[in-house]
């Protein structure tokens, strides 16, 4: 989301380095390890963002993991659950991260703060106000979801109507609940609106994020919201659990490191996870030939224009080895490999669709998996 090159819309990117704009990822980590199915050969390059995807693939047992980010506080917010996750006994580490009781978490950054790189160290030291809230509450993003949630969803829906939505164990009920129930002109209107470019833009993400957009964002946004809402559980679908609900209904079925096993698998692989502040092309050229099997993009080509993508893609070319597997999400721009790399990139146009369809995190129009010849 933040590790874009250093030419074009990557040079606003980095000037945004001051603040932490997503304190959790907006990826679902189950559709990311399918494409990339990651194991223990595996040297995994990942944009670092919030560390959440990066730690799935170190947990499903990457034998590295190097989540590069040009934004120090991305950075640091990755480190800090990471050191948690090593540091903390289960409970106090959800807490810590905002899911339990809020009294303890100063002190217990206090606690986790010698064991932090100086970077990192720097920036919570400053910002102690989002660790009292709880880490995955305290990220733009989060915050303008909250806004939603918490000042927007009420004027159309109520909160009995909102529970008795996230309640739903099927997708019968589900499907029959958004006919009757949900699918309304003020909610559409309400969601048009709130998830329109110049709302996102101001509020919610960065005004890069559009500079390659055409068309109408939030139509775009609210015919996804329909799929997931109709097609895949809301049971099992944490990020609409948190879009509306504010938590997680079951832990075990959130972010693969919040569940017991999770939390104590990132604690053992805590060693073979690298953090660097760099821009992607840049890193890559340092590394090499040979240096990565498999690639998570995450929505990184959003941000760029059609040039700067096939510079982007030849760069990951150049640092794979043979049969390294490259996946990335489209928002609302389309990138995937342009014809002029098909001689050193194959695309999997029917798998990615495949999975782009059980996605859930939802607000994607586009996933692209590749692989180097």
């Amino acid at each position: 989301m933040s590790a874009i090159a250093k030419s074009g819309t990557g040079e606003t990117r980095a000037a945004l380095g001051g603040r932490i704009s997503y304190a959790q990822v907006w990826e679902d980590p189950a559709v990311l390890q399918a494409a990339l199915s990651v194991g223990p050969t595996d040297d995994v390059l990942s944009v670092c963002s919030a560390g959440d995807n990066a730690f799935a693939l170190a947990i499903a047992g990457a034998r590295k993991v190097v989540c590069v980010d040009l934004s120090s506080p991305q950075l640091a917010m990755a480190e800090l659950k990471l050191v948690a996750a090593q540091q903390l006994d289960l409970d106090c580490f959800r807490s810590f991260l905002g899911l339990g009781s809020t009294g303890q978490r100063v002190f217990l950054y206090h606690q986790l703060r010698p064991h932090l790189s100086e970077r990192a160290r720097d920036w919570w030291d400053t910002h102690e106000p989002d660790v009292r809230t709880g880490l995955l509450c305290c990220g733009r993003f989060e915050r303008y979801l909250a806004q939603f949630r918490e000042k927007a969803l009420p004027l159309v829906h109520s909160r009995r109507k909102v529970a008795a939505l996230l309640a739903l164990d099927n997708l019968a009920d589900q499907r029959v609940f958004f006919d009757k129930h949900w699918n309304t002109v003020r909610w559409r209107a309400l969601f048009r609106v709130f998830f329109s470019r110049f709302v996102m833009a101001r509020a919610g993400r960065s005004p890069a994020q559009f500079a390659h957009v055409d068309g109408p964002v939030g139509t775009a946004f609210l015919r996804r919201t329909a799929h997931v809402l109709t097609e895949i559980p809301i049971a099992t679908n944490y990020f609409v659990q948190w879009m509306l609900g504010g938590r997680f209904a079951d832990l075990e079925q959130a972010h693969p490191y919040l569940g017991q096993a999770g939390h104590a698998a990132l604690a053992k692989v805590a060693g073979n996870i690298e953090f660097v502040h760099d821009d992607l092309i840049s890193h890559l050229a340092k590394r090499g030939p040979g240096a990565y099997s498999a690639f998570n993009l995450s929505n990184v080509p959003e941000y760029l224009g059609e040039a700067e993508h096939a510079k982007l893609l030849a760069a990951v070319v150049a640092a794979a080895r043979p049969g390294a597997r490259l996946a990335y999400w489209n928002l609302l721009v389309p990138r995937s490999r342009p014809a002029s790399m098909a001689d050193v990139l194959d695309v999997s146009p029917e798998k990615s669709a495949a999975l782009l369809d059980r996605d859930r995190a939802f607000v994607y129009g586009g996933f692209q998996l590749e692989t180097v010849k």
